[in-house]
């Protein structure tokens, strides 16, 4: 009986053996066959993507057409999936089919609008009412305490506001609906004169770039502002400051929640963190910049070329202030933004688009005046709005 038990013992050792093998074989088998498909999916991807860095558009179709009635003396900005017309009369919404979707009247002397993906805020300069409208209509109607003199909307509708308040300049925090969230006032003797601001996404921290005199020397500060639980503890919710001397910083910004840029007149400075923003990159620039635009994680400088063959130098900054493109360009234009992996450039009469590598992909001349350039849901298509129409085109 123990001989058999041992034979017994014996035979059922070597199954177990040969069962784990066959299941690592069988799990070798599959994980090869993940594994290759992941590769042909990356690969696929590879192949797409270099497709279409290097694939150049000679013109384009225009698919299709709608009339619009211009408005004289009026202005126009992109809006969510289509455009705000507004003066001093208004403002008006309109979809990329053309499409009437709301309008909203009121008088103003000097409108201001701001926009940031489907929250739109308007004020009259001097005026003590900011509306407050997304892609459905009018959301909400703040009273402020003084004079409005400049207006920020994050993406979920919080609105920044900075007043008149004679020897001080206060600054105030709403809800779309005119709840009052947070203030604070500043002086020119403690912070110096507000001359640009930013708040995040989420509203809950802003960023001012303030100018004042330090020993007779122009210095900028940088201050950032922390109006949820973190600032609380803090005075005026001020959670961090970075001082520049010498130096003008025009242009306050939010790549994200927790991502924000400075541009000075001799700098561009990134600073990351969520509740306390720290400095993480701080670039000399030794040109004059002409123009700033962001998005997508990334940020435009826009020079003057004085060492090349074309009018203007573009450089391409990532949110940890990694120089990831230089290109050049000559047409004079009037707005510049990012699409996905595109830098679209445009003026009345031409367009050119590069991909972020650098590659140019498009460049033409438009039939008629465009008084707009929207992108239509994917790298080829695009709105172009007219005095009299809509087109909707596709490059080929």
């Amino acid at each position: 009986m123990k001989s058999g038990d041992q034979k017994n013992t014996k035979k059922a050792s070597v199954d177990r053996t040969t069962f784990r093998k066959k299941i690592m074989a069988h799990r070798m088998q599959v994980f090869g066959g993940v594994a290759a498909v992941v590769i042909a999916v990356v690969v696929i991807i590879i192949v797409c993507r270099v497709s279409f860095l290097n694939q150049v558009y000679t013109g384009y179709e225009v698919i299709s057409t709608v009339p619009r009635q211009y408005v004289e003396t009026s202005t126009i900005v992109s809006f969510g999936n289509g455009f705000l017309t507004y003066s001093a009369d208004g403002i008006h919404c309109t979809d990329a089919k053309g499409n009437d979707v709301w309008s909203f009247p009121y008088e103003m002397q000097t409108p201001m609008v701001e926009v940031n993906g489907n929250y739109a805020a308007v004020a009259d300069y001097n005026g003590r009412s900011i509306y407050v409208f997304n892609a459905t209509g009018e959301i909400g109607t703040i009273q402020t305490a003084g004079p409005v003199r400049e207006i920020e909307i994050s993406a979920t509708g919080v609105v920044l506001s900075v007043e008149d308040g004679g020897d001080v300049t206060p600054v105030h925090l709403y809800y779309y609906d005119g709840r009052e969230i947070a203030s604070y006032r500043t002086t020119m003797s403690k912070s110096g004169y507000p001359l640009a601001l930013g708040i995040s996404d989420n509203g809950k921290l802003v960023g001012v770039s303030y100018l004042y005199l330090d020993n007779g020397v122009l210095t900028s500060k940088v201050a950032f502002y922390n109006f949820g639980e973190v600032g609380q503890n803090e005075t005026d919710n001020l959670v961090s400051g970075y001082d520049y001397q010498g130096a003008l910083v025009p242009v306050v910004e939010f790549l994200s929640d927790s991502t924000a840029f400075a541009v000075a007149n001799d700098r561009i400075v990134f600073f990351r963190g969520g509740e306390r923003p720290t400095g993480v990159a701080d670039i000399l620039l030794h040109e004059e910049v002409q123009s700033v635009f962001y998005g997508e994680e990334k940020v435009g400088l826009v020079y003057l070329n004085s060492a090349g063959d074309t009018k203007y130098k573009m450089e391409i900054y990532d949110a940890s202030g990694r120089l990831e493109t230089t290109l050049y360009f000559d047409i004079e234009y009037e707005d510049i933004f990012f699409y996905g992996d595109m830098i679209v450039i445009y003026n009345a009469s031409s367009a050119m688009i590069f991909a972020d590598n650098g590659n140019l992909k498009y460049q033409g001349d438009f039939e008629e005046a465009v008084l707009l350039m929207i992108p239509a849901g994917s790298g080829q298509r695009y709105i172009l709005v007219m005095k009299d129409e809509i087109q909707t085109i596709i490059l080929r």
